[in-house]
């Protein structure tokens, strides 16, 4: 068991020997987990659960004890980053013998509740979890929330016919401004990489997510998460910060990791100045054309399915948020905050399909910009 930061940062190369940055999913990534540990304020003690086979690492359950941001803020253990980032996560393990010995460690926790948020939706896993948890006498239930990507292995057929109509027309109204082009970012240099990244930020906090709250800069564990993953996945070549010019000047960003094989969205953000002519609409057409060209299988644009996302892909991978409960005092309140927290999400869900309704075709246009 991993309590403190010193011994996790300890792990780095027996983690990157098991779950090499470059093979893997962003979250399964020691640069991830770093990243989330350093960055979250409401961290009551690190719980990361290790396996070892004849003194090899060879699963890890990277988990947290903290305070939810849920009603209630029940106490329970989660994924490093699970609930703030709402990213998909995943254990980390060599084989399933090692993943057997791993969940059999953490269903013995005796005392606080225990949230995993997002496990993709692997059913042998799925039925795994469920199975060691019941048996521990835990109360359990699951929730399913998918996140849209695109499959690039049909390059003739990625971008739907109405949405290369309207990407065309904001080509062409961009070029009137300019020449258009994307580049990724040059991060060779400590120094490049804080530009690059400063540029980004303003550029994502300059639009709606500025007015809202919710871009980058302004969250400051958010804004930590980001940085140190930029910086690890710099040195291990996963990272791309890729930008968007329109005569000249920075329009648009993308904040990615492409691992595995697969390109992976974490962030992006566009200039209001520039917001008539689409830039963030046409730097994913930039990005996806050139991930397919690069013959990656997919583009993943994470978070989770949206009305806009709807226009580029149907496509979903189905993610699980699975709960444990103990009756005990931190099990009722856990129970409470998850029943208040679906009962809200209901209602505000019931709202904005009615806004949606009312507003008809203009609400079904390009919003990420």
């Amino acid at each position: 068991m991993i309590t403190d930061l010193a011994n996790l940062r300890s792990l780095r190369s027996a983690w990157d020997k098991l779950a090499p940055p470059q093979l893997t999913e962003p979250w399964q990534s020691f640069s991830w987990i770093l990243a989330c540990a350093e960055g979250d304020r409401k961290i009551r003690r690190l719980h990361v659960v290790t396996v070892r086979k004849c003194g090899s690492l060879t699963a890890i359950a990277p988990l947290v004890l903290r305070e939810s941001s849920q009603p209630l803020s029940p106490l329970r253990l989660d994924f490093l980053g699970g609930e703030d980032l709402k990213e998909p996560n995943r254990f980390v393990y060599s084989n399933v013998e090692a993943l057997d010995l791993l969940l059999d460690s953490i269903a013995s926790e005796r005392v606080y509740p225990i949230r995993f948020s997002r496990i993709p939706n692997d059913e042998k896993v799925i039925e795994l979890v469920s199975m060691k948890f019941r048996r521990h006498g835990w109360i359990t239930r699951t929730m399913s929330v998918p996140y849209p990507y695109l499959d690039l292995s049909r390059s003739d057929s990625l971008i739907k016919r109405s949405l290369k109509e309207d990407l065309r027309r904001a080509r062409r109204k961009a070029e009137t401004r300019g020449g258009v082009t994307s580049d990724v970012a040059d991060v060779t240099s400590s120094e490049k990489l804080r530009q690059h990244l400063r540029s980004a930020f303003h550029i994502e906090a300059s639009g709606w997510k500025g007015r809202n709250k919710t871009a980058i800069l302004c969250n400051e564990s958010r804004r930590m998460f980001f940085e140190s993953l930029a910086n690890s996945a710099s040195r291990e070549g996963t990272l791309r910060l890729v930008f968007l010019k329109i005569g000249g000047e920075d329009s648009a960003v993308q904040y990615s990791i492409e691992s595995g094989n697969e390109y992976w969205l974490l962030n992006i953000g566009y200039r209001d100045d520039f917001k008539e002519f689409s830039p963030g609409n046409l730097l994913l057409e930039e990005t996806i054309k050139a991930a397919a060209m690069n013959g990656l299988t997919r583009y993943n644009f994470l978070g989770k399915e949206e009305p806009w996302t709807r226009r580029w892909t149907c496509r979903v991978r189905d993610c699980v948020v699975f709960a444990a409960y103990r009756p005990n005092a931190f099990g009722v309140r856990a129970i409470l905050s998850d029943a208040l927290y679906l009962y809200r999400k209901k209602r505000q869900d019931r709202m904005v399909q009615k806004v949606r309704s009312e507003r008809g075709p203009a609400a079904r246009s390009i919003t990420s910009g």
